[in-house]
Parts: structure tokens; C-alpha cells; sequence
């Protein structure tokens, strides 16, 4: 007797979980019929509210990037633009840049960023990689190939490559001051003298 009450009790438990879940659910009006289901509006508004998200972890990993590096934000002059355009216009602003800022911009981030775990960082790499790839390059940003050029290739990636790099000057002590900051420790030159010999 005591099974069947068990069973009993579990069962009406079963269904009264079941009519809580069903009275939660929202109802649309569909043509003029009731639906189950999110409405289009909160379904608008859940994707902004995901895509504000996003934004927020690619400023916040951004900043953080920049953290590690004090004088980064001096050094890589087009990704300091990404992540004031992120600041104030969000992806919008990201995207309103000229495609060879954001080329220019990627490819320092590239050679900063040793680990893409952070999911701002990787999707910020993935949206402006999306941009260079698809956008058109305007005449005027276009590189002209069959002059040579004394200057270094950006990066390796295809269109990244026929980019020009900027060169900014800076004293010693401040190299040396990024220099730890990306691999921990300046190789002196009585240490590297010691190891040729």
C-alpha cells in the first residue's frame, strides 16, 4: 500500500512540475492565433543582449591585452583604434573602419596574442580576419606590388602580406621594458657573448 502511495505521490509531483513548466511558457499571438512559444520581440531582444555580451568580453579581453602591455596602446597605434571604436560605437564602430586599419590591426594582435583562449580576443581575431577577407580594399588602400619596397611584410596571411607595417621609434630602455614583458627577461650581452663562445 505504501508503494502505490509512493508511486502515486510521484506521479502527481511529475505532473504538477509539468503544468508549473507549461504555465511558464510565454504565449505569442501568431495571425491571429495563441501560440506557445518566445515572441518575436524577446527573441530580438535576447540576440542584442547576447551580441552586447559579446562586445563586452572583446573589450574587456582587449583592455586586459593592453594591461599586460603598458606601453602597447603607444606601440600598436591601429589596434588602440579597434579598441576605441569598440569603446564607443561598439561593432558598429569596428566595422566602420577602413579595411586596411583593421588588416594593420590584426596582424598586431596577431603578434601580440600568444594565447587565444580568452572567447573576446578569439572572436575580435575571428570578426576583423571576416572583414579583411570579405571587404573590398579601396583603390587608395590598395598596395602597389610591382614597386619593391624596403619595408617588412605585416604577416604571412595572404592579403596581410602586401600590407606595409609601421615603424615607431622608441629609446632603448623602453624596448627592453616590452621586451620583458612579452618573454619575462632582456638577454644581456655578456650572457650572449658566453653562450657563442
Amino acid at each position: 500500500m505504501t508503494i502505490m502511495l509512493q508511486v502515486l505521490k510521484f506521479q502527481l509531483g511529475h505532473s504538477m512540475s509539468s503544468v508549473r513548466q507549461f504555465l511558464q511558457k510565454p504565449i505569442k499571438l501568431d495571425e491571429g492565433h495563441f501560440a506557445l512559444g518566445a515572441s518575436d520581440s524577446s527573441l530580438r531582444a535576447k540576440a542584442r543582449e547576447e551580441n552586447r555580451k559579446r562586445v563586452r568580453h572583446m573589450k574587456r579581453d582587449l583592455h586586459e591585452l593592453f594591461g599586460q602591455h603598458p606601453s602597447s596602446r603607444r606601440l600598436m597605434r591601429r589596434l588602440a583604434t579597434v579598441e576605441h571604436s569598440l569603446n564607443t560605437k561598439g561593432l558598429e564602430g569596428l566595422e566602420a573602419l577602413p579595411v586596411r586599419v583593421i588588416a594593420r590591426a590584426l596582424a598586431e594582435m596577431e603578434g601580440l596574442v600568444r594565447d587565444w583562449s580568452p572567447t573576446g580576443l578569439a572572436e575580435l581575431r575571428s570578426r576583423m580576419a571576416v572583414i579583411v577577407k570579405t571587404r573590398p580594399h579601396d583603390k587608395a588602400e590598395e598596395v602597389d606590388l610591382s614597386t619593391p619596397t624596403t619595408r617588412a611584410p605585416v604577416s604571412v596571411h595572404g592579403e596581410l602580406a602586401a600590407l606595409p607595417s609601421d615603424v615607431s621609434e622608441v629609446d632603448h630602455t623602453e624596448f627592453e621594458a616590452m621586451e620583458r614583458s612579452w618573454v619575462g627577461f632582456v638577454p644581456t650581452a655578456h650572457g650572449a657573448l658566453a653562450t657563442t663562445t
